[in-house]
């Protein structure tokens, strides 16, 4: 960053509300409340990933789902590659952002979810049935 534009993002961050240590200590406290009070999350049969491929691989950036029973297979996921991106209009109200950007980044995610189990689901019932 050049010194031009880190004066004017000095200038934007000194323009900003700053908060009391009382309202950030009521923050954080309101994130653990929402946090312990959040329904714990479905059970879902996809493993743990791994990352076969480090910088600057061109495949870097795979997210890899071994099958569990170690025979071999898996399923790759490239996440924002693969898949088409979706133009996302985002709105300048704050708060309408991110609801916008909440939304698209829950519906990816199940959409990744569902192809990911679907791999699985195909795997064991063609090469583990019964498991």
């Amino acid at each position: 960053m050049d010194a031009h534009h880190t004066d004017d993002l000095d200038e934007w961050l000194a323009r900003l509300p700053k908060q009391t240590p009382a309202e950030m200590l009521a923050e954080v406290d309101a994130a653990r409340r929402a946090a312990a009070e959040a329904p714990l999350p479905e059970p879902s049969l996809i493993p743990m990933p791994d990352f076969p491929y480090s910088w600057p691989h061109p495949l870097s950036g795979t997210v890899r789902f071994a099958c569990p029973l170690a025979c071999g297979w898996h399923h790759d996921e490239r996440p924002g590659v693969d898949q088409a991106r979706e133009r996302i209009v985002l709105p300048l109200d704050p708060e309408q952002l991110e609801r916008t950007l909440t939304v698209n980044a829950e519906a990816r995610a199940a959409a990744m979810q569902a192809r990911i189990e679907g791999a699985i689901t195909q795997h064991f019932e063609a090469d583990h049935p019964g498991r």
